[in-house]
Parts: structure tokens; C-alpha cells; sequence
């Protein structure tokens, strides 16, 4: 009994982290929504060319960053993209996982309503730290770039583009879509087995 609890637990907190890095994955890659961001605290529109080379660069669809960043602005970048492909193949491991245990029929409603669970608790915590953003985007910095070459000064074409504002609303707009998604598929997955029942 203690096993199947561990289990399904395990199983929501797969789904979960898959829709929280889901929904991460889908602003990442979304310069249209950068932009938007962007110039809604930019009125430099070279800021949103700016953008499209980070973002090609750190997704690995460029090599090369084609940016006037100091040194420490491109050593930062170079960690923020190995956290990126850590990022990309974790979740690429997790849905396989999630697919092999779905080709297995072991998902089942319960999980989906617990990761929902599981998410919204996450959104709240979450909710919680941006209202204390400074200090959290601060300890986020701290835990993953130790290295410490993550603080420029506010002249600097980085933290020009890329304001700290910008980081506030991305995560708190991460956050709510994972909410979203989380909420749709447990009721996608209820009709669709409310439907497998009448058949």
C-alpha cells in the first residue's frame, strides 16, 4: 500500500515537473512573446534584435553569439545555456518516461488530479516568492551560477534588454500556464475516460 502511494506520487510529480518545464519551454522559444515583454520596458527596438540572437544562442540553434555583450555578459550567456540543455534534456527524459509509462497504461486520472494538485501548490509558493522577487531572483542566481558572473551594472546592454521586470512577469506568466495546462489535461483525461466507460 505504502509502495503504490510512493508510486503514484512519484508518477504526479513526473506529469507535474513535465507541464511546469512544458510551459517553461513554450515562452523560451516564443519571441514573439519576448518582444512583447520587451517593449513593453524598452523603447529600443535594436533590444528586440538583441533578443532573437540570445534566444537562438542559448536553444542551441546558434553557436555563435552575435551580440555586443561585454566578456561577462557572454561568459553569463555561455552558463545560462548549458542550464538550458540540462534543462531541454530533462524534460526530454521525463516524457519519455511519461510515454513508456502511458504505453504501459500505468497513468491513470488520479495522477493527473494529483499533479494538478502538485502544480498548484508549486503556483502558490511561486506566486508568493515574485511577490519577493528580488530576493528569490537573487538565490536563483546564487544556486546556479555560483560562479558569480551574473551581476552587471545597470548601464550594461544586458540588463538593458533584459530588465528585471522582464524576469518577473516570465515567471509569473510560466507559472499561471503550467496552472492552465495542468487544469486541462485532468479534464481532457476525464472525459476521455468518462467516454471509454459509456463505450
Amino acid at each position: 500500500m505504502v509502495r503504490k502511494i510512493k508510486k503514484d506520487f512519484l508518477i504526479a510529480l513526473l506529469i507535474s515537473f513535465i507541464i511546469i518545464l512544458g510551459s517553461f519551454n513554450l515562452f523560451l522559444y516564443s519571441t514573439g512573446f519576448h518582444g512583447s515583454l520587451i517593449k513593453k520596458y524598452s523603447d529600443d527596438t535594436t533590444h528586440l534584435e538583441i533578443d532573437k540572437n540570445v534566444t537562438k544562442y542559448i536553444t542551441g540553434f546558434s553557436n555563435e553569439l552575435n551580440v555586443d555583450f561585454s566578456e561577462d555578459e557572454k561568459s553569463h550567456m555561455a552558463d545560462v545555456k548549458r542550464l538550458i540543455v540540462f534543462e531541454e534534456f530533462v524534460f526530454i527524459a521525463l516524457l519519455i518516461g511519461f510515454f513508456v509509462l502511458a504505453y504501459k497504461r500505468k497513468i491513470h486520472l488520479n495522477h493527473f488530479k494529483k499533479a494538478a494538485l502538485i502544480v498548484f501548490l508549486i503556483a502558490l509558493l511561486s506566486l508568493i516568492a515574485s511577490v519577493f522577487f528580488n530576493s528569490f531572483f537573487e538565490l536563483f542566481h546564487l544556486v546556479f551560477f555560483p560562479q558569480g558572473n551574473w551581476q552587471f551594472s545597470s548601464n550594461s546592454l544586458m540588463i538593458q534588454v533584459y530588465q528585471q521586470s522582464f524576469f518577473q512577469e516570465f515567471f509569473v506568466r510560466i507559472i499561471l500556464v503550467a496552472v492552465f495546462i495542468s487544469l486541462f489535461l485532468t479534464i481532457l483525461f476525464y472525459l476521455i475516460v468518462v467516454k471509454n466507460r459509456k463505450i
